[in-house]
């Protein structure tokens, strides 16, 4: 359990930092004009949207670097290779959907369009949109970096890394768009130039440290082949597929909020970003998990494998029953937090505190889909639990959140919501003990 918390802790802290800078962006775009916040928010969620899909294969990297190192330990120049091979295979994946993906940005406004969104709105969130795009090489890069020293231990470095990136990046945003002018374009400029600053810092520290050295990525340059990109392809394909699966379960709740009423839709938001801030925990601890079991797998320790995985499920566990209990008994701190009474009207504050405990308890099983999925991607398992996600998002959590919502409204949603994530997680648990066991039965056979 030591080992995980001394990963997990500095990772989770470093995902709620993250958090913190998306909610000062969105305090700035506020201080600009609603306007600017409407379509700030919309730009900013078609950036996610994509950065998803190259986020999640270009991060699967960590998972490779892990298994990687794992090897190494009885066969070092092999492992130490394929350390090389992870590292080189991401960057040159990482600057070709960087090129792609931002090319695909000039075809956002037509398709806001069609989606019946305002054009002024629209015409707003391309200036921020326009400057944001050029943060995605940067950031994706620095997932490279963050895989490479997780692995090797140096986790505080990353949540060292993450709040460098806030102190920079809240000044020259506002800087931006406040004294130069720049409005909304500003917030976006100044995120990418922060994400540059960051990545040449943190590059430069990793790359001047001893045991990083040798995985440079201009050294050995005759490594570069286009081969390198097939076991990121092969592994954050799926990844990327499962992502996109488990937000169309939140987006089809947010439709189905939206067709209630304005009020369930306001309230699925707030919702949305009570589980966002569980989820940053609870990744923490799942990421820290899967590191540790990827070098377990590479180094064939089976028996490490079912003890990390074990201790694992207990800590997500606990840590999520505790923070379901403090959001279902002190709903009103949330409540406050949001200001959502005016006035004397408790018309929103009596709708969260009918929801809110049904959302808390989709908090303990997003945290086992969560592990789940992490732990077997440690293990180069992959296209399964997509398959398992799909099931039990979209065969189990969408068509029973619609059922429930026509007697229970907007906790009937999330009641759906949460029939998803814990099929998924029940699934991908069953998936995680048969793939452990049949990988032992086979490592155990003796070789003829």
């Amino acid at each position: 359990m030591k080992n995980i918390l001394k990963l997990a802790l500095p990772l989770t802290l470093s995902q709620l930092i993250g958090m913190a800078l998306v909610l000062t962006d969105v305090w700035m775009m506020s201080r600009i004009s609603v306007a600017d916040l409407a379509a700030g928010g919309l730009g900013a969620s078609v950036y996610s949207f994509v950065f998803l899909v190259a986020g999640s294969i270009v991060g699967c990297v960590a998972n490779l670097i892990a298994i990687a190192y794992g090897q190494s330990i009885s066969r070092p120049e092999f492992g130490h290779q394929q350390i090389r091979f992870a590292v080189k295979g991401a960057v040159m994946l990482s600057l070709l959907l960087s090129t792609a993906l931002t090319l695909s940005f000039s075809f956002a406004p037509h398709l806001l369009i069609e989606a019946k969104q305002s054009p002024e709105v629209v015409a707003v969130a391309m200036q921020y949109l326009n400057a944001l795009k050029w943060t995605m090489l940067p950031t994706l890069l620095l997932l490279v970096l963050r895989g490479l020293t997780s692995t090797f231990g140096d986790v505080r470095s990353v949540m060292i890394m993450s709040i460098i990136t806030v102190f920079i990046n809240v000044p020259i945003s506002y800087f931006m768009a406040f004294h130069l002018h720049w409005g909304i374009a500003g917030l976006g400029y100044g995120t990418a130039l922060s994400a540059w600053i960051v990545l040449l810092g943190y590059g430069f520290w990793v790359f001047r440290q001893h045991k990083y050295q040798r995985f440079s990525p201009w050294k050995n340059t005759d490594e570069y082949s286009a081969k390198l990109l097939l076991p990121m392809l092969a592994m954050g394909g799926p990844i990327a597929l499962a992502a996109l699966l488990e937000h169309g379960l939140i987006y089809g709740g947010t439709l189905m909020a939206g067709s209630i009423s304005v009020a369930s839709l306001a309230i699925h938001q707030i919702m949305l970003q009570c589980l966002s801030f569980t989820w940053n925990i609870n990744f923490g601890f799942a990421q820290a998990s899967a590191i540790l079991v990827g070098k377990e797998y590479g180094a064939n320790n089976f028996a490490g494998i079912n003890k990390i995985a074990s201790k694992s499920f207990i800590a997500v566990t606990v840590l999520s029953l505790v923070i379901a209990s403090a959001f279902a008994i002190w709903p009103e701190v949330i409540a406050n937090l949001f200001q959502l009474d005016s006035g004397s009207s408790h018309e929103l504050s009596n709708m969260l505190i009918s929801v809110i405990w049904v959302v808390a308890l989709c908090f303990v099983v997003d945290a086992w889909q969560l592990l789940a999925i992490n732990l077997l991607r440690g293990m180069k398992i992959v296209v399964v639990p997509t398959i398992m996600t799909a099931i039990g998002y979209w065969v189990f959590g969408l068509p029973a959140a619609w059922f429930l919502m026509k007697s229970y409204g907007l906790a009937g949603i999330w009641g759906g919501i949460g029939i998803g994530l814990g099929v998924t997680g029940i699934l991908l648990l069953t998936v995680l003990i048969f793939e452990t066991r049949r990988v032992c039965s086979i490592r155990l056979v003796p070789a003829v």
